[in-house]
């Protein structure tokens, strides 16, 4: 489906955008061109893909018709040093001529059966690798933890990394197993980094999908947040991911959270831009560093699209807004603070192909992302569009502060923790079945607990809120305190008397202006005591 914001008309407090959309397919099996039509002054593929493989098979294994085999084969050699890679290659017993990828762990972590298993009892032939890390059972031994480019780039550990990986689509090119004509990489987090990174570097790979991960970092990344400009011009056009993508055809996917601190919207957004050939966005709302089960399964369904002629994945274009006479996601502030900006839905009305919309008429710009889910629940996402009131000569402005900055998580209910919290790994206190709403709270040992992450936005007031209650009268400290570009930031305290009946806990405070920002509310429980605390809320306030 193609969206197109074609119409923005103003009312006295709402703006209405119409959204004509026109559905369109990615054309499956899309190839790059068979010579790039630049020169790598970094990746010599043809001399890095000629070495010989001198691959062997250490040790065969069948479980469940699923043929699964630990392999070694040849990189590079490094000055005097040879490096060799260990792998795990799975198949289906008795496959031929099969679709495969290469998968690419995320946190550089050693290879394991789960996505091989995973791949193969889809009907893929796979191999996963591990990377010449010191200590792993490849050789090489190359600290590959970081964006460290040095003076010369051909002795990064990122380049010796891809071309470890480059090798990898030679040895399932090597494989009866294997169709070579559908070839694909796909990875999570460090992973999606790579398979981002090889899907412009090596045209035999005839699709990526990233689960996470993607380049253009010098834009800021948890790695590299203020980067020198020198070393930002010289990495985004030698080891970037994504410079080499506009001279690719091949088809390209990128699923991630809108929190993501590692991999931040404007370096996926700038990715996304740049790639010459089909490509798929999604966006998951307020999720970091985490997919629901449903988008870990698109994933995969991007490349049986690509390289099994499975149906193909709508797509978009971008979001154009211009003033005239499924839903939507919104989220408030201009361009930064990118890991805690709450991101609010909006209902879109279809009919036919045409979508409406409405939007606040807001005092401060905001990013909006238009969303479809299909009947599989998967989700299609446009990029983000920057909108700002005051450009189409809004002069009224509705208090549209409409989110609430905890609403993920703030109420402690089985959905709340079982289906966010846990799937994204934050931590939180155990569940209590005494609650001030609903059917769940949770307890506060004794000492200082940090309840999970707020969404907000910056230089804007908010009060926080929250329930507390105490088997004995006790009084508790409460705190608000983050780190706001590096520097940490605290509320001022305030106490209260937790008692037997549910008692309300009140704090405003005002996140300062920040690209990198994170905010908890921090809870002192004297020794010797527990406290229950539940429906938490952190409300926009803009008025002093």
């Amino acid at each position: 489906m193609r969206f197109l914001m074609t119409r923005f008309f103003w009312t006295p407090w709402l703006a209405h955008l119409l959204l004509l959309g026109l559905l369109q397919s990615v054309a499956g099996l899309a190839r790059a061109a068979d010579d790039p039509p630049f020169v790598d002054t970094v990746f010599d593929v043809k001399a890095l893909t000629t070495t010989p493989l001198d691959a062997k098979v250490l040790k065969s294994t069948e479980k469940d018709g699923i043929v699964t085999e630990e392999v070694m084969y040849h990189s590079e050699t490094d000055g005097e040093k040879r490096v060799d890679i260990f792998g795990l290659f799975a198949c289906p017993k008795g496959g031929k001529k099969l679709p495969a990828f290469v998968w690419n762990q995320g946190g550089l972590g050693r290879t394991s059966t789960h996505f091989t298993d995973l791949g193969a009892k889809r009907g893929y032939a796979v191999l996963c690798i591990d990377l010449p890390l010191a200590g792993y059972r490849s050789t090489g031994g190359y600290q590959i933890n970081g964006l460290e480019l040095g003076d010369n780039p051909r002795q990064a550990p990122i380049y010796h990394a891809a071309v470890a990986l480059l090798k990898a689509v030679s040895y399932l090119e090597s494989r009866s197993e294997v169709d070579a004509n559908r070839i694909g990489m796909a990875g999570s987090s460090w992973g999606g980094f790579f398979t981002t990174l090889m899907v412009g570097v090596d045209r035999r790979i005839k699709a990526g999908s990233a689960m996470f991960g993607t380049g253009n970092l010098q834009l800021g990344s948890c790695w590299s947040r203020k980067p020198d400009a020198a070393w930002s011009e010289r990495w985004k056009t030698t080891l970037d991911p994504a410079w080499r993508l506009k001279y690719s055809k091949t088809p390209m996917a990128w699923f991630t959270g809108t929190q993501d601190a590692c991999y931040p919207m404007p370096s996926v957004m700038s990715t996304y831009a740049t790639a010459g050939g089909p490509k798929h966005l999604t966006l998951l709302a307020n999720w970091d560093h985490g997919l629901t089960p449903n988008l870990d399964e698109q994933v995969f369904v991007w490349l049986d699209a690509q390289l099994k002629g499975a149906p193909a994945f709508f797509q978009f274009t971008p979001l154009i807004v211009m003033k005239k006479d499924d839903d939507l996601i919104l989220s408030y502030g201009d361009a930064g603070n990118w890991q805690s900006r709450c991101w609010s839905f909006l209902k879109a009305e279809i009919n036919g192909d045409t979508c409406m919309a409405r939007l606040p008429v807001a005092s401060v710009p905001f990013f909006i992302s238009g969303a479809v889910t299909d009947k599989d629940t998967f989700r299609y996402s446009t990029p983000l569009t920057r909108v700002d009131s005051k450009q189409f000569g809004a002069r009224k402005f509705r208090a549209a502060w409409d989110y609430d900055g905890a609403s993920y998580w703030g109420d402690f209910e089985e959905e709340q923790v079982r289906g966010f919290l846990d799937p994204l790994g934050w931590n939180h206190p155990p569940v209590s079945t005494d609650a001030h709403q609903g059917k769940q709270s949770v307890a506060l040992a004794p000492g200082k607990t940090t309840l999970p992450r707020l969404f907000f936005t910056v230089d804007v007031r908010h009060r926080f809120t929250a329930y507390v209650k105490a088997k004995f009268p006790t009084r508790i400290v409460v705190q608000l305190e983050g780190e706001f570009d590096g520097e940490t930031v605290r509320s001022k305290t305030v106490e209260v008397e937790a008692s037997l009946a549910w008692k309300q806990i009140e704090l405003v405070f005002k996140p300062p202006k920040a690209q990198f920002a994170n905010l908890s509310a921090v809870v002192t429980v004297p020794e010797g005591s527990s406290v229950l605390i539940d429906s938490v809320h952190f409300l926009p306030n803009p008025k002093p």
